[in-house]
């Protein structure tokens, strides 16, 4: 044991008290650990740009909103669909012919329109007003640096002043209605989904059969007397529903008799033709549209919504007085504000929402504490609505990596936060600012000083 102790010597102060070894250097060097939650926030509401809607080359949004709401906080949101509807294929991939010589005499003309429970928000039990309009001029775009074609949320192309329909309709998400028959090799299948119909004008109708069989080779030859479909709400909704235009049974199906049988063809748009959604917000007379014209006074909320709604961007500036420590964890709190006239129920808070920041270009990234567990945004960064005991809703958000970023000036002062995803998301969130008198938003940090 005496030796066993001597050797232990050559490492250690004393062989009976080993937690004392080091002991001055600790006290003299021992760096301190703090903590702070009395940051000012400088945050405001902007109004965010548009989203990607459609891109030949990848995966399009599945979620095609349409409706047009209103109300005292966001104000307006529109949500319209382009439609290019192309040639019918046969299971090889063939264009199926339109064939004039049987189909004599026009009986309808429908655009059918699938639809889905998924992806709707507010209430969509009541009526929606719709107009459907003949685009005339190619729905297309110039391609961009890299040579690819992309179509955003604030697309416009011009359109037949006079509409092809004009109606309302009561999306029925239950119904699985039949919208058509699939004949296979071995046999024929009858399709029954929730879907909308919208007779179109019969005159539309017979323009496709008075057109000369060279009109239907293929689809650029189709295109050039006929562009596509503009589908506009009309009126106010409570909510917006959700049409699912990459379903292939998403077309033009047109009815015409040969003698006493009804014949059936119709022009495909999911899967091969474009399909665009468009957005339009307005927040003229709308509380966040107060908020959003005097930033610098409207600070006790904030706003947040999907689609190329509004975003939330804030500084910390006294961050910059705050060098030479090291960020344990910076985490942002806010909590969701319970106004009496804003139900919660039918306009839920999202289900996440990420941190950005602008690149060099200027355009929205996301920081590295989102991308360090991407596809697990809650074991990390957060991001989700917790719900309380009380029936309110809290976030939270770990930004500690870019706030060390924020302290060394290695990245912009302003951070973003987004809904995600925007495109074909209408959740939209009103959170408390650091000016509300109860429950502001907070910036919590624990670090280390070097």
């Amino acid at each position: 044991m005496v030796a066993s102790c001597a050797v232990l010597l050559l490492f250690f102060t004393s062989c009976s008290d080993p937690l004392n070894v080091g002991a001055e250097l600790l006290d003299e060097d021992l760096a301190s650990v703090g903590f702070t939650d009395t940051f000012q926030l400088k945050i405001r509401t902007e109004i965010g740009d548009s989203v990607r809607a459609f891109s030949p080359s990848s995966n399009p949004i599945s979620t095609f909103l349409f409706g047009r709401t209103q109300d005292n906080y966001f104000g307006t949101t529109e949500a319209a669909i382009y439609l290019q509807p192309l040639l019918l294929r046969d299971q090889g991939g063939n264009f199926v012919r339109f064939d004039q010589g049987r189909f004599s005499v026009l009986d309808s003309v429908v655009l059918v329109l699938p639809i889905d429970s998924a992806g709707i928000y507010g209430m969509v039990d009541g009526d929606f007003g719709v107009e459907v309009y003949e685009v005339n001029e190619p729905i297309d775009v110039d391609p961009d640096e890299n040579g690819s074609i992309n179509f955003y949320s604030n697309v416009s192309f011009g359109t037949n002043p006079m509409p092809l329909a004009a109606t309302t309709f009561r999306p029925a998400y239950r119904d699985t209605v039949f919208i058509k028959s699939v004949i296979s090799f071995s046999d024929t299948t009858a399709i029954s989904r929730p879907h909308v119909r919208i007779r179109l004008d019969n005159s539309f109708g017979q323009r496709f059969l008075d057109q000369d069989t060279s009109a239907y080779v293929n689809d650029s030859t189709l295109l050039d007397f006929f562009k596509g479909l503009y589908i506009k709400p009309t009126g106010t909704s409570a909510g917006l529903m959700n049409f699912t235009a990459n379903n292939s049974f998403t077309g033009i199906y047109f009815y015409y008799r040969d003698g006493t049988d009804t014949l059936t063809y119709n022009l495909e748009v999911g899967g091969i033709g474009r399909r665009i959604s468009q957005y339009k917000h307005d927040y003229t007379g709308a509380v966040a549209g107060e908020y959003i014209a005097n930033p610098s006074t409207q600070d006790s909320l904030i706003f947040v919504q999907g689609m190329q709604g509004l975003l939330m961007a804030f500084e910390v500036p006294t961050l910059k007085n705050f060098p030479n420590r090291v960020i344990n964890k910076a985490e942002l709190e806010l909590h969701v504000a319970a106004l009496p006239d804003y139900d919660l129920t039918f306009m839920p808070p999202p289900l996440q929402i990420v941190a950005l920041k602008k690149d060099a270009n200027g355009n929205l990234t996301a920081i590295r504490d989102v991308t360090i567990l991407p596809n697990d945004l809650s074991f990390y960064f957060g991001g989700q609505p917790v719900k309380q005991a009380d029936g309110s809703y809290i976030y939270t958000f770990n930004l500690s990596v870019h706030t060390q970023y924020l302290i060394d000036g290695s990245e912009p002062d302003t951070v973003y936060l987004s809904v995600l995803p925007r495109a074909g998301n209408a959740s939209r969130v009103i959170f408390k600012g650091p000016g509300a008198l109860g429950n502001p938003a907070i910036l919590k940090i624990s670090f280390t000083d070097l």
